[in-house]
């Protein structure tokens, strides 16, 4: 971790130490936004329309910090995806935008330039709070971003088991003006806008994790069992063992995924890191749970804040099914004298 990326991970984990902990992601919870949060982020310059420059190492960062916080805001969709995708088709970034990745086959171009989005059922998440959605689509080997503001479209309001919003759209196909569709290039096609939410939620759940595994050892060294810490159980610290191995091989995946985020190889190293994160959330969830038995899972409790958010991103952007089958393809089509260098590569050739 360079300076830069540390005095910005200290400043942003020092504000979120004094404004987020269970009581207000709870109460935020109701609404569906830690609006007071988010208003900090901005007015730190990491959010919104002062924070247009930011590079991905630093988004990534932030957003590990944020899943360690268990905050309620929409920084992945509307900065690390949303901000991203707007520098690169000039479009003019809101407060909040969101993202929203449609398969080819949903897609018809006008002669007049417009667009019809098939959208029936399409997940628009953070939809509410967005003053507009980026579609990302792709048409006859062209990567499009076509922009539509929220208040124009039929949102029905859901959320995740994170308590996240997860917001659909009602309507069976809407149109885009062609003044609001941009081509791009195929680096921020549909591909790539999975491959960067996966990321995020790779670099989510490694700050959710670590929180886990602090929150358990903490428990573990509170709570005594016949005058003895559980901490002191040999099982016990067979699982604190196995969660901290876990985190740690995270960690490095995540962190390997990012340094790797600009090279044409980047789907391959994401594809590791969100398959590795997905393994490693189901070790460290049911570990955690195990140790603080039945209070665990109670709202009362804060650990199901996080192991919720863990089940939660695990499935988002693909879960290890998914990346398992995109790298597996990659290997293949690779050819088998690339098999061990591609396992082997370091971050630099990777």
């Amino acid at each position: 971790m360079d300076n830069t990326i540390a005095m910005l991970n200290e400043s942003v984990s020092r504000m979120l130490a004094e404004q987020a902990n269970p009581n207000t992601t709870l109460e935020a919870e109701k609404t569906g936004i830690d609006s007071h949060l988010w208003q900090s982020l901005c007015k730190l310059g990491i959010a919104g329309s002062d924070a247009s420059d930011m590079q991905t190492d630093e988004h990534m960062a932030i957003l590990q910090a944020l899943g360690y916080a268990g905050a309620l805001v929409p920084y992945a969709e509307s900065e690390a995806i949303g901000r991203w995708l707007s520098n690169a088709a000039k479009i003019t970034a809101t407060d909040i935008q969101t993202i929203c990745i449609l398969p080819a086959c949903d897609i018809a171009l006008n002669d007049d330039g417009s667009v019809q989005l098939q959208t029936d059922g399409c997940v628009v998440p953070w939809g509410r709070f967005a003053q507009q959605v980026l579609f990302s689509f792709e048409s006859n080997g062209q990567a499009w971003i076509a922009v539509t503001p929220t208040d124009q479209l039929d949102l029905q309001h859901g959320h995740n088991m994170a308590g996240e919003p997860q917001d659909s759209i009602g309507l069976s196909s809407i149109k885009v003006p062609g003044i609001n569709v941009h081509a791009v290039d195929a680096c921020y096609g549909p591909q790539a806008v999975r491959a960067r939410g996966a990321l995020c939620r790779a670099k989510q759940m490694v700050g959710a994790m670590n929180k886990v595994n602090a929150a358990t050892l903490q428990y573990s060294h509170d709570r005594k069992q016949f005058n003895r810490s559980l901490s002191q159980f040999q099982v016990i610290q067979s699982y604190l063992a196995a969660m901290t191995g876990e985190y740690c091989a995270a960690l490095a995946a995540a962190e390997m995924a990012v340094a790797a985020s600009d090279r044409q190889t980047a789907i391959r190293t994401i594809a590791s890191a969100k398959i590795r994160a997905g393994q490693a959330a189901r070790v460290i969830s049911a570990h955690g749970h195990q140790v603080h038995g039945a209070i665990g899972f109670t709202r009362e409790f804060p650990l199901n804040l996080w192991t919720r958010r863990l089940w939660s991103w695990r499935e988002e952007y693909g879960n290890e099914a998914h990346w398992a089958r995109e790298l597996g393809a990659i290997i293949v089509g690779a050819g088998a004298d690339a098999l061990w260098s591609g396992i082997t590569a370091t971050v630099q050739e990777a």
